[in-house]
């Protein structure tokens, strides 16, 4: 399976998980959204969507607990450049 998984997608999937856990009024750091993202995942059935998920969650990893949401859209555009055990300047 092949897919074109841009860091505007993941963009997209961050910003609406991120967007649903403040209208269900949640609080929200690193660990919070990869908890939700993987949540999501295991619900989805859609494969390229449990892909997004996935890839979602591998960006943050690279992050500290608490960041910005411009250094959260930076990792996402880093990850398509870098290999993952390569550290984010």
């Amino acid at each position: 399976m092949h897919t074109d998984l841009t860091w505007k997608i993941l963009h997209r999937v961050i910003n609406k998980t991120i967007s649903d856990m403040l209208d269900e009024q949640q609080s929200i750091d690193v660990l919070s959204l990869r908890a939700r993202l993987h949540e999501l995942a295991e619900k989805e059935e859609d494969e390229v969507m449990v892909l997004c998920y996935w890839q979602a969650s591998k960006i943050l990893m690279r992050l500290p607990a608490t960041v910005t949401a411009s250094q959260l859209m930076i990792a996402a555009r880093h990850a398509f450049r870098t290999p993952m055990d390569h550290d984010l300047i």
